[in-house]
């Protein structure tokens, strides 16, 4: 008898699926990218194109995803008749001699991009937009429409990578912070991954704040499934409650006043019991001058209300309240404890 499979290992199974997927699709572009393939690796892409229709839109959304100016400028040197456009079959294709570009990066991506057009030929497959990236500087924040009509506010430096397909909606959140305002779609759930960890909404709003150490997800509006990994378990979030990962791991639910909380995009933050290493994340972001802390006062607890953009004032209530000092040298300000607090 077949072992039943949990949802888990059926998700977790469906994920490494899509990884080889990739994998594979990684491979040929490399391949074809590095010269003529030789006869048996011509029937293997052919065969591997038609064994699965995700086989060449994956293909496709690869090569898309190179932003290259030379690249486009070979693209638009090459006209052929649209009558013959469709008809070149795979084998005359491999055979033709593309020209020499002067930047190899782009040749190699020209070559992939040819093969595609011209031997798939199917318009219909190019109608999914290729991923692309939102990144906000030092300072400044954005608000963006996606493809889906969902919204989403960007805190300073910060950066996402937006990935939509016809049946998926998925966002990669490097860094940073970021408010989503999800458009309801059931037959496309919205994800947002942050390596391991995953947040999974159908329509909602909610907040991502994430620092090299941890993350934070608060929702406002709905429901979401946070996870802190892959194998690890679930939690479903309500409106009202927050949850932090560290460490690959789910805190306790904390339940908040969404009427008294404030958050980035307020221009300010309030924290309770975090330590200064944590506050001081958040203030770089929009800090003109980069602030660190010495190894001794990183995990001195703090607490209060601050001005996300007044480092200053920021900075001057800190050393008041907590006896710290402030250097400043090249690199920017340093925060350490005061001769008279090590004693």
């Amino acid at each position: 008898m077949s072992p039943i499979l949990s949802e888990q290992e059926k998700l977790n199974t469906k994920e490494q699926a899509e990884q080889e997927l990739y994998l594979q699709a990684a491979s040929w572009v490399e391949k074809l990218a590095s010269g003529e393939l030789d006869s048996l690796s011509k029937r293997r892409f052919s065969h591997w194109l038609d064994a699965d229709p995700r086989h060449p839109v994956l293909l496709r959304t690869m090569v898309e995803t190179w932003q290259d100016p030379a690249l486009t400028k070979a693209l638009s040197a090459y006209q052929p008749s649209p009558l013959k456009r469709w008809q070149l079959s795979l084998p005359l294709l491999l055979k033709l001699k593309w020209p020499k570009l002067q930047l190899a990066g782009a040749a190699m991506a020209f070559s992939s991009a040819l093969l595609v057009l011209l031997y798939l030929g199917n318009s219909s497959m190019f109608s999914s937009p290729a991923p692309y990236e939102l990144k906000t500087a030092q300072t400044s924040s954005m608000q963006q429409a996606l493809d889906d009509g969902s919204v989403v506010d960007i805190a300073p430096d910060s950066q996402l990578t937006v990935f939509f397909t016809g049946d998926k909606r998925q966002v990669l959140q490097g860094q940073g912070a970021a408010y989503f305002a999800v458009a309801k779609d059931k037959q496309r759930p919205f994800e947002v991954r942050l390596d391991q960890a995953s947040v999974v909404a159908v329509g909602t709003e909610f907040n991502i704040d994430r620092d090299p150490d941890l993350i934070d997800i608060t929702v406002y509006e709905g429901a979401v499934q946070v996870q802190a990994s892959a194998a690890g378990p679930s939690q479903l979030l309500k409106s009202g409650e927050r949850i932090r990962i560290q460490q690959n791991k789910l805190s306790e639910v904390q339940k908040v006043d969404l009427q008294q909380l404030v958050d980035w995009r307020s221009g300010w933050i309030e924290i309770e019991n975090e330590t200064l290493a944590y506050l001081l994340h958040r203030l770089n972001r929009s800090a003109l001058v980069p602030v660190s802390a010495s190894a001794e006062v990183a995990d001195l607890r703090v607490a209060g209300r601050f001005e996300l953009a007044n480092t200053q004032q920021t900075l001057s209530a800190l050393t008041e309240a907590y006896g710290l000092t402030l250097q400043q040298n090249s690199s920017g300000i340093r925060l350490s404890r005061s001769p008279s607090q090590s004693q």
